[in-house]
């Protein structure tokens, strides 16, 4: 019952679930849809972390690079951003990623999209 109010009460802040915390490791990543958005979730130092799963500088899934520490890299062009907060940490991109709120509770990690 505690659960299910929990739930009920993320849901009504505007969360959304997207997965269950032990279907990301430390040091991987995933790539989830919400509604138009592209998502890529990833868990570093212990704490879940989501951006846009989409390049600013050029058309390209992020989910498809690589992820070195808090870093995250393009696979077609090599730019680096910090997956803490989207900052661009190497070129050419010149625009931060769009940063989503996480909170992980209860075995569950839930995000939320503003609009």
């Amino acid at each position: 019952m505690i659960r299910q109010e929990r739930d009920a009460s993320l849901q009504d802040s505007g969360y959304i679930f997207i997965a269950s915390s032990d279907s990301i490791g430390e040091g991987e990543m995933m790539e989830v849809s919400v509604g138009k958005e592209t998502v890529l979730v990833a868990r570093v130092d212990g704490s879940v972390y989501a951006v846009d799963g989409i390049c600013s500088h050029a058309y390209s899934e992020l989910v498809d690079g690589e992820l070195e520490d808090n870093c995250l890299y393009c696979p077609l062009h090599f730019a680096c951003f910090d997956i803490r907060n989207g900052d661009v940490l190497e070129g050419p991109a010149d625009e931060p990623l769009s940063v989503y709120t996480v909170t992980e509770q209860k075995s569950s990690i839930w995000i939320k999209i503003e609009r």
